[in-house]
């Protein structure tokens, strides 16, 4: 299907508050009390869902046009969660170094994203 096994239990996840109910579980006088109702949470109502995955989406072709060293610190950062200075480990350079390349990454991710058109971030919510 194309979906990683991450996405995918996050996506069963958002998808276990979603209730279904019988059309004919409503009486002909919609008495409100007899009726039960699941509101959704505002993750996981599905213009939200479509939103963050459009927003994932666009993110992703952003970080693509960085070098390669300069997404694997985005991605270290923004999807592990590393702190500079564990980065810095990993790639063998100092935190000041890493937080040049971060900073610098993200310059270019603006540059890209006003490229395509998004000139705020009220465009991707």
């Amino acid at each position: 299907m194309g979906v990683g096994v991450d996405r995918w239990r996050r996506m069963v996840l958002e998808l276990q508050t979603v209730g279904l109910m019988s059309a004919s579980s409503y009486g002909s006088d919609r008495d409100s009390t007899n009726t039960p109702e699941f509101p959704a949470s505002h993750e996981s109502q599905p213009d939200n869902m479509c939103a963050r995955e459009q927003l994932r989406h666009v993110l992703s072709v952003a970080v693509k046009t960085l070098p390669e060293r300069y997404q694997k610190v985005v991605l270290l950062y923004y999807t592990k969660e590393l702190t500079m200075r564990e980065i810095g480990g990993i790639m063998g350079i100092n935190e000041s170094r890493v937080s040049q390349i971060h900073k610098t990454a993200l310059e270019k991710m603006a540059t890209a994203l006003h490229s395509a058109g998004i000139h705020s971030t009220h465009a991707l919510v």
